[in-house]
Parts: C-alpha cells; structure tokens; sequence
C-alpha cells in the first residue's frame, strides 16, 4: 500500500475533515496511477465502503465486463463537482480491487493525497494536498458551506447519544447482563438498545463508546483501543494458532496465550514489542537466547485503525456495586473525545503508555481462538492521544 507522512498543509485538512465528524480514508496518488488512470482500492477504503453499503468488492467478480460505474463528487476550493467512478477488480494483480475518478487528472498530481468518504450514499474525494479547508486566511467560502450541513449533524449525533446517556442514569443502576471485563460495555449498549456484534464501525452512529468500571478495588487502569492482528505475510509466524503453540501455557485445562506485550520490558513469557523507526514497523520478538522474532504490525495501519475506530469517543465511567451476587453500574461521567492525534500513537507505544494484549486459547478442536490482540492505553493518558481539550460530562446527580 502506497504511503507517506503527510505535510502541514496536509495534515491540517485532514484534521479539519475529522472536527466535522466525516470518517475519510486516504488514498496516495502516484505517477503510475495517474498514467494508468488506477487508483488501488486499499483494505481501509474497501472496509468503508462495504461497511457503507456502497460497495463490496468481495462480491464482484474479476473482468472489464463486471465493472461498476456510479457518480461520484470531487470535492474542490471552488465547491463539488460530479465525476463518474469505475470500481473493479481486473483478471491481472489477483483480481486486486481498483477504483478511478474519471477527471482525476485535471485535480490530482503526482504524490497528493485524496481523502475518500461516503456521504449521502455517495463516495467523494478531497484532495488533501490542493484544497484550502484549514486555512484561516485563505479558507475556500464554497468548500466551508458543503461541509456546514455535516458539521450540524455530527453535533446533532452527540446531543442525541449524550442525551439518551443522561436519561438512563436517571433510572438508577443498570443490571450487568453478563459477567467479566466485557460486563460494563455490553450492558450499557443493551440500556441504550444498541445491538451487540463484533464490527470494526463505532457503536452508536459514528461514535465508538468505552465504558469502565471506576471504582478503586477496580484493575481496570487501560482502555481498549481496538482490536488488530499483524501483517501475517510480513511475520515470522504466519497465525496466532502458530504463536500459541510456541509460547503458550498450561493453565488448569486450559491452554493458551494471555500476556501483555510492552516496549519496556519482556513479559514473562519472554515477549516484546521493539519499535522499527527504518520501516516503521512494531516488531513482536521473544527476547530468548537468541532472540525470536514473531510478528510485525506496520504502524500506519494501526494508525489507520485508530482513526478508523475513534474519530469520536464517548469514556463513560461508572461506579459498581454488587447485589446478591449480581453487578449493578452506576453511570457516573462521559469524557468526549474528537480526531486521535495521530503522531502521539507511536510515541506513546514507544512509552509503554500503549500496550497490546494476547488473548488466545486452544479450542476443543484444536485450532486456536483469538480474542485480540487488543491495543489498550493507560486510561489518565487518554488524554494525550486526541487533539483538543476533552469534553467531561456528569452523569449522576
């Protein structure tokens, strides 16, 4: 996947494109695919738009006679301009699923940057690298008035969601419907009548909700983050079915893998995480003599997962009690979180601040199941990894 760090100029239209509330992917232009009028369909952009229900390339069969047009925009200082898009997958490159914005050429130069979302059911593109969203001074009238609409309806979503939290806190505690970690998030969504389901998308219309538990017997000082596997083709060991069988343990009748994995320090299974600055990869070694590499996660994936997954956040705390047996939460707070910072990811990797946990056990079958690996962070440095001052709401009377 084509990458780079983004400019200034860049970076600051992105990050005004996430205070509106519009989940984008980012597509690099290069001089290749502006001569070939070819455009990858990255994992990032083909998860948005099946998660959309605008497209799902793992539906569409290879071949120029299986190939979708649909009219798209090209987001521009001047406002939006229709432009038709191609998206396919060719009989060549194993079928790897490609898009073109039909005009491309005339908006786009060698290495810019295209911010792809979906919008009213249909996919844009702003071009990062050209256009004058952030710019205080020269800031496009016609490109700040598309966007108006947008920015309304992203406070609208967290009025509405902040509110249906305030009523439920009025009804008093609320009944765990189950037990564990998992307890606090799963019986809260179920108050709110959100559906439980394992999805990559943020819970309540584009806004992710973490709950936990705050009380001070609790051993809940990290947050999850979101849950990533590595880059298995980059790895050493191909599946965490291959990293249970060398590192795990025995444990009753049960055997499996459940550590955390940290840059500071090998765990005691001997694992842990080593920075590649040169590639920008975060490397799982097992610091044995001599040293076992095990598998790699390409930082600008997590990142993208961080974004993916957070672009806006509700922390919701609440205190517990037990009652013949059963736990009850009380919502105390919600801190409101927009836009991760995105450089702060590593660095706060690099800190031990962000950890990652392995949770895999063999099953009956033998093969392995795999409840992570799940990224957290210390929950009094959440802080550090969103731009802007979070937002705190009290819940309880």
């Amino acid at each position: 996947m084509n990458t780079r760090p983004l400019n200034d100029k860049e970076s600051a239209n992105l990050a005004a494109l996430n205070a509106i509330g519009i989940r984008s992917t980012l597509l690099f232009v290069t001089a290749t695919g502006l001569e070939k009028s070819i455009l990858d369909a990255t994992a990032p952009l083909r998860s948005m738009l099946r998660e959309s229900g605008v497209h799902d390339y793992s539906l569409q069969s290879k071949g120029p006679q299986h190939k979708v047009t649909t009219k798209a925009i090209i987001l521009k200082d001047a406002g939006p301009v229709e432009a038709l898009l191609s998206l396919y997958r060719p009989f060549t490159k194993d079928g790897d699923p490609r898009l073109w914005f039909y005009g491309l050429k005339a908006e786009a130069k060698h290495d810019n940057v295209l911010a792809v979302f979906v919008a009213l059911n249909r996919i844009h593109a702003l071009n990062l690298s050209n256009v004058h969203l952030a710019d205080s001074l020269g800031a496009s009238v016609a490109l700040s008035s598309f966007f108006t609409p947008f920015r309304r309806a992203a406070q609208e979503v967290a009025d509405e969601l902040l509110g249906m939290l305030r009523e439920l806190a009025t009804r008093g505690p609320i009944r765990a419907v189950c037990s564990g970690d998992t307890a606090i998030g799963r019986s809260i969504e179920t108050a709110l009548g959100i559906a439980i389901n394992s999805r990559r998308a943020p819970d309540y219309k584009g806004i992710e909700l973490k709950s936990g538990r705050n009380t001070i017997l609790s051993k809940e000082t990290r947050a999850t983050l979101f849950a990533c596997v590595p880059n298995w083709k980059l790895s050493t060991l191909k599946s965490s079915a291959e990293i249970l069988q060398r590192y795990g343990y025995t444990r009753g009748d049960t055997f499996k893998l459940y550590c955390t994995v940290s840059t500071l320090k090998r765990n005691s299974q001997g694992l842990q995480f080593r920075i590649e600055d040169a590639l920008r990869w975060l490397h799982e070694v097992a610091r044995l003599n001599p040293e076992e590499p095990i598998a790699i996660w390409e930082l600008s994936h997590l990142e993208q997962r961080l974004e993916e997954k957070h672009r806006e956040t509700f922390w919701i705390k609440a205190d517990k009690e037990m009652r013949a047996g059963s736990e009850w939460f009380h919502l105390q707070s919600i801190t409101h979180t927009r836009n991760p910072n995105l450089p702060q990811f590593e660095r706060l990797l690099a800190a031990g601040t962000i950890t990652m946990d392995h949770l895999i056990k063999r099953k009956p079958s033998g093969g392995a199941a795999e409840k992570g690996p799940l990224f957290k962070i210390e929950r009094q440095r959440i802080q550090e990894l969103f731009l802007g001052q979070p937002t705190k709401h009290l819940l309880a009377a």
